[in-house]
């Protein structure tokens, strides 16, 4: 005697080749089938759970230390700084618009606008923040070297401020070729000679020298009084 088959849903005598219940017309061999092998559902469920606890766990503890990416070299620095470690680029220009698009322009027309006054060809390009900066400096070391020359006119000569008259004097020349050369550059597709960084710094200089010069020179006149 073997024993009894029951059908797992009903619970009705089945025999052992039958493939449906006689009472439920529920398939056997697919019962049989789920009993044979239980439980795949919550096992694959399972698999779920611990596939996303594992997702969690590597966002609240990450393998890499939080950083970001420098907008001008592209060099990973950690999140604490605030330059970055190799050119020194602010973390606040990741925030800041991009650079309006250079427009399109001839290189000789934005060569000639440069020619007018250093700084308007930059911003006929579409460069304003740079050519502002250009005719700034340009009115301020153009304008000192006039008020240096109206100083010392019916005097005979430059005298002691000679020196400083050089340096405003050359450093406007400068500016102007530069300016006018880089237009025509960023005008052709290429990179300008000076960039708004080097023209910062450029100008820090030009303070710092033109302040010492006038401290020496300051100094004889007041002690022949």
């Amino acid at each position: 005697m073997t024993e009894d088959l029951r059908c797992p849903d009903c619970g009705a005598l089945v025999s052992a080749d039958a493939e449906w219940c006689g009472q439920c017309l529920s398939p056997l061999a697919s019962g049989a089938e789920e009993g044979a092998h239980p439980g795949p559902e919550p096992v694959a469920s399972s698999s779920g759970e611990r596939e996303l606890a594992s997702n969690v766990i590597s966002l609240e503890r990450p393998g890499k230390e939080p950083s970001w990416p420098c907008p001008s070299c592209g060099h990973q620095n950690p999140i604490e700084l605030n330059d970055c470690a190799v050119c020194g680029t602010s973390f606040a220009k990741l925030f800041r618009e991009e650079e309006e698009a250079t427009r399109d322009v001839e290189p000789a027309a934005a060569l000639l606008w440069s020619a007018l006054l250093p700084g308007l060809g930059h911003w006929m390009l579409g460069r304003r923040l740079d050519g502002v900066a250009r005719m700034v400096l340009f009115a301020w070391t153009a304008g000192t070297t006039v008020v240096l020359f109206l100083s010392r006119s019916g005097k005979g000569g430059l005298g002691s401020v000679a020196s400083l008259v050089l340096l405003f004097l050359g450093s406007a020349a400068i500016l102007y070729l530069v300016s006018a050369l880089d237009a025509y550059r960023i005008a052709s597709g290429e990179a300008a000679l000076v960039s708004a960084r080097m023209l910062l710094w450029g100008s820090a200089a030009l303070v710092l020298l033109s302040t010492i010069v006038a401290t020496v020179v300051a100094i004889p006149a007041m002690r022949g009084r």
